[in-house]
């Protein structure tokens, strides 16, 4: 019988997580430790390597930043629409279109 090919995506090479550190800690540190962690949304092991490999991990956005860049999207979509209908002759309603955006956007500013 002939090896056949299996289908899909080539299985990665991935260097495999085989040699360990024991490190100890008390039980405050490893509660700031764990908690760090926590805040960053990653596991315990994952911020100690990071932080002994690199010195530093890499934030994620918070909830707060995220709803953030959003609502900043939406504006940029509706800011395209305006220019569109620029270019089509529509001044008068972009007008008013631009000092709702405008007001928007100073509101979103002002509440940082």
């Amino acid at each position: 019988m002939e090896n056949k090919k299996k289908g899909g995506r080539p299985a990665k090479e991935k260097d495999k997580l085989s040699t360990s550190i024991n490190l100890k800690l008390t039980q405050e540190d490893f509660k700031t430790v764990k908690g760090k962690a926590e805040k960053l949304g990653i596991k315990t092991t994952q911020y100690a390597r990071e932080m002994t490999l690199k010195g530093k991990v890499k934030d994620r956005f918070t909830l707060e930043e995220l709803d953030l860049m959003r609502k900043l999207s939406g504006m940029a979509n509706n800011l395209n629409q305006i220019a569109k209908r620029i270019n089509q002759n529509e001044f008068l309603q972009i007008g008013l279109d631009l000092v709702v955006l405008a007001n928007r956007i100073k509101e979103l500013v002002d509440d940082c």
